[in-house]
């Protein structure tokens, strides 16, 4: 069965200027919402240089902008030969009327602090898979481990993780 968000007649730009307000999303997140899908229209390759022209933002903003909505699982990142590829059919997965959705930032600017970095789209994806999949206090125990020997990289945290359950 189709999804009802993938129906030819669903207009998924005024869905989401619809719902960004229920949605918990700034501007500077819905218009790169929007970005993303008037690229996946026009069947658009997404680049950063895109990103930062159209945003009129630097690549640390796009990757705070981008890590916010992994988080939130609006956003999927992967990677096909032709480079990034982007996935907001997340968004939709959300019942605005139905969810009350909070975004945790204080275990963002955590990891970052510790990390020294503003972490990349991917660490923020495999750290929100650790969270789902292990909770949020025996991630920070990882972290903890992880930064105590001085191994702050996701795949350490994950084997911590891994050895602990």
């Amino acid at each position: 069965m189709k999804k009802w968000y993938k129906e030819s007649y669903f207009d998924r730009k005024n869905w989401i200027l619809e719902n960004f307000d229920k949605l918990n999303l700034n501007a500077d997140e819905t218009v790169l919402l929007l970005l993303v899908e008037l690229c996946r229209q026009s069947k658009k390759t997404i680049t950063y240089e895109y990103l930062t022209e159209k945003l009129h933002k630097n690549t640390k903003d796009i990757d705070r902008l981008i890590a916010g909505l992994v988080n939130r699982h609006y956003l999927k990142l992967s990677t096909n030969s032709r480079g990034l590829v982007f996935d907001i059919e997340g968004i939709f997965e959300f019942d605005p009327e139905k969810y009350e959705i909070s975004v945790n930032h204080d275990i963002y600017e955590l990891v970052s602090d510790v990390f020294g970095k503003p972490l990349s789209p991917t660490e923020m994806q495999k750290m929100n898979d650790l969270i789902e999949t292990y909770g949020q206090d025996s991630f920070l125990q990882a972290l903890r481990i992880a930064e105590a020997n001085r191994k702050l990289k996701m795949a350490y945290i994950e084997g911590v993780l891994r050895n602990e359950k």
